[in-house]
């Protein structure tokens, strides 16, 4: 996912295809963005107050996320 300066979120499509969890994650990453630009301790405690297990989702994406372009 992608939020722009001006607060526009773009998602790939391939993403459909992760696990519930997972889109859950990159959605509030994203929508995190709109609040803080960076990946702050702030911005990872804002994600983390919204998704308390956020991690495993990261890890999940981190390991698998080139598998999506295979599907």
């Amino acid at each position: 996912g992608f939020c722009s300066g001006r607060n526009n979120i773009n998602l790939n499509y391939l993403l459909i295809q992760a696990p519930m969890s997972v889109i859950d994650y990159v959605i509030v990453h994203e929508l995190a963005h709109t609040k803080i630009k960076n990946h702050s301790k702030d911005f990872w405690q804002l994600v983390e107050s919204i998704l308390p297990k956020y991690k495993a989702s990261k890890r999940w994406l981190k390991e698998n996320g080139y598998k999506l372009h295979n599907l």
